[in-house]
């Protein structure tokens, strides 16, 4: 049988290092039988960097911590070859006569030229993702597509296992279509990020299953439950993008993942869970928020408390008081710290505020 064909996709925003160091770790993939698609969201400089390091023209160190910098190094041989589109003419298939002068020059690292994408605006982590989805799709070879964070290293037989699981899936008798692997944090490569999350509509509380706990393999195997699949590591089977559809582009970031799980479940789909498949995830590289810190960026705040309403709106309008009334709780409680500027914010979301912009203040 011939290899299943993945596309990943790394979305890219001002965020150079991160992508390359991750397409570092791509290479070591023991699975070679993928091809990478970077859609960068208007910064075009930062995807000029990108560029200028797959010929090699262009030093970038990274510095990831002992325990698994054999997973990023050495480098990979350059240069590396690439076919670059517009938003546009990606969505309609790419160029077959450009995508065969990039293959001629690929190597044994990849099999494949990676595929750049410019977005000429902001369009997010969905918008992101669904430009990559929409050009993967249109090829017709592919059978799986990978949404990656673009701030992760990679075991080396993280993709590996996610086919293998993906197999086992097909086999059985359970329709699942999103797959997550096991996260690990990056800085601290013995402590869980994420093993799945878990939701609570009821009360509007949801957290990342395993958070901060070492990891001694207590979720090491497969009857491990939680609601969703974490979305730094969506792992997708083509037929689930055919039913169910792509991201829901209302979301700027946060809730995406939630979203597509109820939208999956009403369609009678499953999510699975590859623990062999092992990932190191930096987390709060794109929004500006990392483990522990109490900054929080404005833009990615509004983000998420108008993501709350939005998917309660849409899935749960019965319930609205409870993202209601966790709103007005933190509205209070950031007045008491003095942080007035995050209550407006709420109040303003709560008002009926539809967008969220970079400049959110």
């Amino acid at each position: 049988m011939p290899e299943p064909k993945v596309y990943i996709i790394l979305i890219n925003f001002n965020g150079h290092a991160n992508t390359a160091e991750t397409i570092e770790s791509l290479s070591k993939q023991s699975y070679k039988n993928f091809q990478v698609i970077v859609v960068d969201n208007n910064t075009p400089q930062s995807l000029h960097i990108i560029k200028e390091w797959c010929l090699g023209k262009q030093v970038i160190e990274f510095t990831p911590p002992d325990e698994i910098k054999k997973f990023s190094f050495p480098y990979c041989p350059k240069p590396l070859s690439w076919a670059d589109y517009e938003v546009e003419e990606a969505e309609k298939g790419g160029n077959i006569e450009k995508e065969k002068v990039a293959q001629m020059q690929a190597d044994a690292a990849f099999r494949f030229p990676f595929i750049f994408i410019q977005a000429r605006s902001d369009i997010g982590f969905a918008g992101g993702n669904n430009v990559g989805s929409h050009y993967a799709l249109s090829k017709g070879d592919a059978d799986y597509v990978w949404l990656l964070n673009n701030d992760t290293t990679l075991d080396f037989d993280a993709l590996k296992m996610l086919i293998e699981k993906a197999g086992e899936y097909k086999s059985g008798s359970e329709k699942v279509g999103i797959i997550g692997s096991k996260l690990l944090w990056y800085r601290w490569p013995d402590k869980i990020n994420a093993i799945g999350g878990m939701f609570n509509k009821w009360t509007t509380w949801s957290y990342h299953l395993g958070l901060r706990e070492t990891d001694n393999g207590q979720y090491n195997r497969d009857d491990v439950k939680f609601d969703y699949v974490y979305g730094a590591s969506l792992f997708l089977y083509k037929a689930f993008l055919e039913d169910v559809g792509f991201m829901n582009e209302m979301y700027y970031a946060y809730f995406e993942e939630m979203d597509w799980a109820v939208r999956g479940a009403r369609r009678g789909w499953k999510h699975g869970y590859a623990y062999k498949s092992v990932i190191y995830h930096k987390q709060g590289v794109t929004t500006g928020k990392e483990i522990k810190s109490k900054r929080r960026p404005q833009f990615f705040m509004c983000c998420k408390y108008r993501g709350w309403m939005l998917f309660y709106q849409l899935y749960y309008p019965y319930l609205i008081f409870a993202p209601v009334f966790r709103l007005i709780g933190k509205a209070l409680k950031n007045l008491t710290e003095g942080n007035s500027k995050e209550s407006i914010l709420i109040l303003k979301i709560l008002l009926g505020k539809r967008t969220c912009h970079r400049d959110t203040n």
